[in-house]
């Protein structure tokens, strides 16, 4: 009678305590390795996935480095870096078990795809410290070495990288910082479409309706409305041949004063 008695107890306290937890979340149990954990360190920084939530640690095994190499760009300090990750992963069994090391040897696989990344941008900017490479033909020919006058090729075409002859150019530093904001632009509203969709798919995972109709559909909308019109406007400029309009002194069209006569004129577009 008195096992009965105690059994009873024990399932009386169990139910009590599993219908007092049905309401709560279990944690969240992330597997991980060498290779993910720096990834997963820094997107637990800013929060942890919530249980059955996507990992967005997966996307950011490329989009951190990249976008720190888009940032990082030279040939000649990526290549460093990528030594540098190339050395830690060779020296990963003298260096894991000394205490002054270890941090360090934890990030060895960010530190070298960081490195590949920003070697790779730097190619792309044809810079090597400020110094720009001859590994592709220029477009463009000086006709009068004393005043600097320069002709384009006709039918000239980049296959890879930015023209070395930019160097010389007095407008270089507005043609590059242009290129490179632009382009940035371009990945950041991209990066963050992107973190939306994954919103969105998460509240239809949970079956949470609010989230989706008062939350992720609007920001979505007005990202791709605002934005991702903002995006097609670079790309529009960098597809036609403004020539014309440069010769007769009006200039290209401004992409940041079309976006601000969203506001100020109502949509009125500047031609």
């Amino acid at each position: 009678m008195q096992e009965i008695l105690e059994l009873n107890e024990v399932e009386n306290t169990a139910t009590f305590f599993n219908s007092a937890n049905a309401n709560l979340k279990p944690p969240t149990f992330i597997r991980s390795n060498e290779f993910l954990w720096p990834f997963q360190e820094i997107v637990n920084t800013y929060g942890i996935p919530r249980y059955r939530e996507i990992n967005p640690t997966y996307f950011n095994i490329i989009t951190f480095p990249f976008l720190f190499g888009i940032m990082f760009g030279d040939i000649g300090h990526g290549f460093i870096l990528l030594c540098f990750g190339i050395y830690l992963c060779f020296n990963h069994e003298s260096m894991k078990n000394d205490p002054d090391y270890r941090m360090i040897d934890k990030a060895r696989y960010i530190i070298l795809i960081m490195g590949f990344f920003a070697f790779f941008a730097g190619l792309v900017y044809n810079d090597f410290l400020s110094i720009p490479f001859q590994y592709s033909q220029s477009c463009w020919e000086i006709i009068n070495t004393k005043t600097g006058e320069t002709r384009r090729i006709p039918g000239c075409e980049y296959y890879f990288g930015i023209d070395h002859r930019w160097i010389v150019s007095h407008n270089e530093l507005t043609f590059i910082n242009s290129l490179k904001m632009k382009t940035s632009v371009i990945l950041g509203v991209s990066h963050m479409i992107f973190g939306i969709i994954l919103k969105c798919l998460n509240a239809i995972h949970f079956d949470n309706k609010l989230d989706l109709l008062l939350e992720g559909i609007p920001q979505l909308i007005v990202m791709c409305l605002l934005f991702g019109y903002m995006n097609c406007l670079i790309f529009l400029k960098w597809s036609v041949d403004w020539t014309p309009m440069i010769e007769a002194s009006k200039g290209a069209p401004s992409i940041i004063t079309n976006m601000m006569n969203f506001i100020v004129k109502l949509g009125f577009v500047v031609s």
